[in-house]
């Protein structure tokens, strides 16, 4: 028999007796030990279902077979126990939640021998039961009321049922965190907040232990007792915005936060707007915009702060205009606001424009004229400035007492000021100016003189003084109606213009062919003349295609010199104030570059207008950029604006737009760009349309309709072609207008010239062009439309190569300038009204003499005229000018001539050397009225060079003494002859003097004093010695002391005169030597005939005709020379005692200075110059009127 224990019951087997006992089995009877009321046996066969048992308890059963007998014997089981419920779990833990509880358990020792099937977790006293799987060792207890304390038990559950309750949890309170707190709010101030809330609507169950307020930006966090309901924030940055977070916390933790509406904390003030600013007279008035924010705080002030100074003022809120004084006018300033409210000061505006202020007006004090009859007087005057800013003055005179002033002329001097950029002082700075009284008032008996200064545009300031004049004495200079010639010791091929000694006149800087590292520096004198020239070492290579531009870049009132050269790069050597510059600096950028015209590839403005000029300039690719000045003279990097197109681009200056800032014109090769500036420097550029080759160019309003042109020269097919485009304005142009063409000789690589300024003082804009071929500056007169007069030549040298425009006498006229390269000089014309409008007169003939010829008491002259030069004609002065008389032929072309009085008549005859082999001497007898009639032929024995005149022999009758060539067996013998004057135009025949082997000239003269004449004979020998001849009285001649020149110099001409004013004539020697210029030697005469050399002068020309005459009528003798190669005139003033002042040059046609004469031509009571070629029809001549 089996028992198999079942959930509630069990379930028998057993097997059926062996024996039936007989009677057929009707059932079986089964037990249970223990029994059990509620036993319940379900039969089915040998099995037995038996139910009613109770779970847990050990049962055995017994089964008896029955039949109708009755029960047989038992058969018991083994015991078996039915299966229990599960014992108690183990309770670990309960911990809250939010509204529930999580239980955790172990579980049951015992599963009551059946599986456990699942747990089930009671919430006491509330009854809420939740069921678990059998794996689960947790529950959650959901729909609990936060706050509400509970306790909770576990039960297992199996087949059987549910087990026993584990032992209750401890009390468990549910919660969660407090919700967010409400009316959370933030109000900003100064650095700080303050937020403030309510409670939250719910503490989440527990009480709230502290509310915590976070600040983001920042991150920080502040801690709040339970009780508080505000914060304040501190240390928070102004002008911020901030959340401001607040959460409240319990023993669960941090609930979530509320937040205030973002809150800036207050500010300074933005910064004030549209900062500008107006120069007054030592003072600035600068305006300003209120900030475009306040901070969140009212402005209460503003504080407007000076540059560089530093210096500031503080004004109200109310204010947006102030008034800065006492700001001295030097320098250009900017200015700076800043608004202040209660957190404090603002950020700093935008700094306004540069601006200078308006200097204090000049005064001019202790003005004083000494009344002399000095031909120049040196007038003193003092100017009084409060920053001692530098002062431009006129000097004027008003000789008729009318009111009518006019300005003076300045004489040249080295040793007074000019007029420009006159330093001043706060206690008065002494000035001196030479005034050349005799040229302005040469007959007045009184005058006023006034001196009048400005500086800047501020008002003029004047003082006038009342002078008598005695009469005026001998001038102080000589003016001639032509050119000032100064020579230049190299070859010029460019130059500028600036007063680089600070004396207040104009100065040229030149550079020179070859390349050089030194310029030549010529001083002006304040009279369009100019010291001698000197060279000036640079250190730096300057090419000669370059033309360098004068400037003042760091304030000083010395200009620098600035130029861009090949090595691609800007040099800039600083002035010193002393006509020397510093050591040169370099700015280096773009790529080299070789361009054969010249190059100007620079131009300085105040293109930021910040008070200090900028430079522009062009790379060597072609590339236009500036280099802002620093504010002390450095420049800063190159800045690249665009590429012109060309190397050689030229830069001019002007406001092209007419928007008050300094625009550029970029012309060369093909094109040419207007570049527009904006007030910060070029902004805009724009091409100029049209096919475009300029090799110089100027701007101006030419045609006067208030906008800027162009005037464009370029060098092509043997012309100058000048061209005009019309400026709208805007900075555009027209189409180009051909306004000229020039004949030249130059070639295309050869660079046109030129310049543009109203040199007649007529208010019209005149051209002056070089012209190579005839070497001549040609003059374009303007009328005011944009077009052109042809003007007169005026002679320009030997091959003209630049032209340039300056006031080089201080006079308010522009003047122009022109350098030649072959004659190595400077030209000046000075410009004013009828100074440039006419050409050079022309002289009467070409070889001269004078002599009054008529017996007026005037100087007449008697030259060579003719196609051929082969007439002599007599042109008598006077104040109507030279009026030419008849003139006779005299056989061939006329190579000298000699004025003598060869008859018994009081008329004056004329000696014509011939210039021809023929071995005779013209003579032309006077008729008493300035006409002339042939006379009989001279006969000396040979071909006569040179003439001389006086009375030999004593007998009161004029001889004649010759230097002639004679051939002598294949060669030709210089000789002097003497010829011996019979007193009625005829002569004893010739007798040859003993002066040596090879004399040049022959000179009369008694050079001991005794009353006789004397002989000096210069010979063409080594050491170039003179021999001297003592005349006996009756045309016999003794040898005399022998004068030695020196190995190294060669005579060109001679001259006797008394310069030192002791009795004894003194000799002028023309010598020039290799490696040395052509020279004056002074030889004082001792009276014996001997000379001894006291005086060296440079000639400043090739003199080859000499005079020495009182041409100043000073009393002194002057030398005047021609030089021949160099077209000018040398004048060497004689100031006393044999010494010559530095030589005055002046400008005659080419080839016009061989020959020399003087004489008052107009009868102004003023010596004038004749000079000549002898050239005849290719020749020229020219007279030059002293003015």
């Amino acid at each position: 028999m089996e028992a198999v224990a079942e959930v509630g019951g069990a379930t028998l087997a057993w097997s059926a007796p062996a024996q039936e006992g007989g009677s057929p089995i009707t059932g079986y009877r089964v037990d249970s030990e223990p029994q059990e009321a509620t036993l319940s046996v379900q039969l089915e066969g040998t099995t037995a279902r038996v139910t009613g048992l109770h779970a847990g308890v050990t049962y055995r059963f017994s089964v008896a077979a029955v039949n109708v007998v009755g029960a047989g014997p038992a058969t018991s089981s083994a015991a078996v126990t039915l299966p229990d419920v599960p014992g108690a779990p183990a309770l670990l833990s309960a911990r809250r939640g939010d509204a529930k509880v999580e239980v955790t358990w172990k579980e049951p020792a015992s599963d009551g021998g059946r599986p456990i099937t699942g747990y089930l977790v009671t919430a006491h006293p509330q009854g809420v039961r939740v069921k678990a799987e059998a794996e689960a060792r947790s529950a959650v207890v959901g729909g609990l009321t936060n706050g509400e304390p509970s306790t909770f038990t576990v039960r297992a559950v199996n087949a059987v049922g549910e087990g026993l309750d584990s032992p209750a949890s401890a009390r468990v309170v549910p919660a969660t965190v407090p919700s967010a707190p409400t009316e959370v709010k933030a109000t900003a101030a100064i650095r700080e907040a303050t937020v403030t809330w309510s409670e939250p609507t719910s503490t989440g169950g527990l009480p709230v232990e502290e509310y915590v307020v976070t600040v983001e930006p920042g991150g920080t966090r502040l801690r709040e007792g339970a009780e508080a309901r505000s914060a304040t924030v501190t240390g928070l940055s102004n002008g911020t915005e901030y959340t401001f977070t607040v959460t409240a916390r319990n023993e669960v933790g941090e609930g979530s936060g509320a937040s205030a509406s973002r809150q800036r904390t207050l500010n300074v003030p933005l910064a004030p707007g549209a900062v500008k600013a107006t120069g007054g007279v030592r003072s600035a008035t600068v305006s300003w915009e209120a900030p475009a924010g306040d901070g969140g705080s009212a402005i209460i002030g503003y504080t407007v702060e000076v540059h560089p100074t530093g210096t500031s003022v503080r004004v109200g809120a109310e204010q947006r205009e102030v008034t800065l004084p006492e700001l001295p006018s030097t320098r250009a300033y900017t200015f700076t606001v800043s608004a202040t409210n209660a957190v404090g000061t603002g950020a700093v505006s935008s700094a306004s424009s540069a601006v200078r202020p308006l200097p204090a007006p000049v005064q001019v004090t202790a003005l004083t004229v000494p009344s002399t009859q000095e031909g120049c007087l040196s007038i003193s005057y003092t100017l009084r400035q409060q920053d001692g800013e530098r002062a431009d003055v006129i000097v004027e005179v008003d000789a008729k007492g009318d009111g009518a002033f006019q300005r003076v002329t300045q004489a040249g001097s080295t040793d007074h000021e000019g007029l420009l950029a006159r330093a001043t002082s706060p206690a008065g700075a002494p000035h001196r100016f030479l005034w050349n009284r005799a040229v302005d008032v040469p007959g007045a008996t009184s005058a006023r003189v006034r001196v009048s200064a400005r500086v800047g545009r501020t008002g003029q300031d004047s003082r006038t003084v009342a002078l008598s004049l005695p009469a005026a004495g001998p001038r102080c200079e000589q003016r001639m109606d032509t050119g000032r010639v100064s020579t230049t010791l190299a070859h010029p091929r460019s130059g500028t213009v600036g007063d680089f000694d600070r004396d207040g006149k104009l100065d040229l800087a030149i550079v020179q062919q070859p390349n050089s590292s030194a310029l030549v520096l010529l001083m002006g004198l304040g009279n369009g003349g100019f010291q001698p020239a000197r060279q000036h070492e640079l250190g730096s290579f300057l090419s000669a295609n370059t033309q360098p531009v004068a400037a003042d870049l760091d304030g000083d009132g010395s200009p620098e010199l600035i130029w861009a050269d090949m090595s691609s790069g800007l040099s800039v050597a600083r002035g010193l104030g002393n006509g020397a510059f510093d050591t040169v600096r370099a700015y280096r950028f773009g790529f080299s570059s070789w361009n054969e015209n010249m190059h100007q590839g620079v131009a300085v403005a105040d293109f930021d207008r910040n008070g200090t000029p900028d430079v522009a300039a062009v790379a060597g690719d072609g590339t236009l950029g500036l280099l802002f000045n620093q504010g002390d003279g450095t420049l800063g990097d190159f800045k690249p604006l665009g590429l012109m197109g060309s190397s050689g681009a030229r830069l001019t200056l002007a406001d092209l737009d007419e928007d008050g800032h300094p625009d550029l014109l970029a012309a060369g090769s093909g094109a040419a760009f207007a570049v527009l500036s904006n007030g910060e420097g070029p902004s805009r550029i724009q091409q100029v349309e049209g096919a475009f080759l300029t090799h110089d160019q100027a701007l101006g309003d030419f045609d006067k309709d208030g906008h800027v042109d162009l005037i464009t020269a370029a060098s092509r097919d043997n012309t100058t072609q000048l061209s005009l485009f019309r400026g709208d304005g805007l900075g555009g142009f027209s189409v180009a207008e051909r306004v000229a063409t020039l004949q030249d000789d130059t070639f295309f690589w050869e660079h046109a010239s030129l310049a543009a300024a109203d040199l007649d003082g007529d208010g019209q804009l005149d051209l002056a062009v070089k012209v190579e071929a005839d070497n001549t500056l040609a003059l374009l007169r303007g009328l005011g439309d944009g077009t052109f007069a042809p003007g007169p030549r005026l002679p320009a040298g030997r091959r003209p190569y630049f032209v340039t425009a300056g006031d080089f006498d201080g006079d308010g006229v522009s003047d122009v300038a022109t350098l030649q390269q072959a004659s190595d000089d400077v030209r000046v014309w000075l410009g004013g009204p009828g100074r440039t409008t006419q050409a050079l007169l022309t002289g009467p003939g070409s070889h001269f003499a004078t002599g009054d010829f008529n017996g007026d008491g005037w100087t007449d002259a008697v030259t060579s005229t003719g196609p051929e030069l082969d007439q002599v004609g007599v042109s008598l002065g006077g104040p109507g000018g030279l009026s030419p008389r008849p003139a006779v032929a005299v056989g061939s072309l006329v190579h000298e001539l000699l004025v003598a009085r060869v008859d018994a008549d009081a008329a004056l005859d004329v000696v014509v050397v011939r210039g021809s082999t023929d071995e005779t001497v013209g003579l032309l007898l006077g008729n008493g009225d300035g006409t002339l009639r042939p006379g009989p032929d001279l006969s000396p024995g040979g071909v006569v060079i040179h003439a001389d005149a006086g009375d030999v022999n004593g007998d009161g009758r004029l001889d004649l003494v010759f230097l002639t060539l004679r051939g002598e067996d294949d060669f030709y013998l210089h000789e002097v002859r003497l010829l011996l004057g019979r007193g009625d135009g005829t002569f004893a025949p010739p007798v040859v003097l003993s002066a040596g082997d090879s004399p040049t000239r022959a000179l009369l003269g008694d050079l001991d004093h005794n009353g006789t004449l004397d002989l000096v004979v210069p010979q063409d020998s080594y050491g170039q010695v003179t021999k001297v001849l003592m005349g006996r009285g009756d045309g016999t001649f003794t040898d005399g002391p022998s004068l030695m020149l020196g190995y190294d110099v060669y005579l060109d001409e001679l001259r006797l005169a008394d310069l030192d004013h002791d009795g004894f004539l003194d000799a002028v020697y023309s010598v020039h030597g290799a490696g040395m210029p052509y020279s004056l030697y002074v030889m004082k005469g001792t009276g014996s005939g001997q000379f001894v050399r006291v005086g060296t002068y440079p000639a400043e020309g090739n003199c080859s005709s000499l005079d020495v005459v009182d041409f100043d009528k000073d009393g002194w003798r002057d030398v005047l020379c021609a030089n021949p190669g160099m077209d000018s005139v040398s004048l060497l003033r004689g100031v006393g005692q044999g010494v010559l002042a530095p030589a005055q040059v002046f400008g005659v046609y080419e080839y016009a200075a061989v020959n020399l004469a003087v004489l008052d031509a107009n009868g102004d009571g003023l010596l004038d110059l004749l000079l000549g070629s002898g050239l005849g029809l290719f020749g020229k001549t020219a007279l030059l009127l002293q003015r």
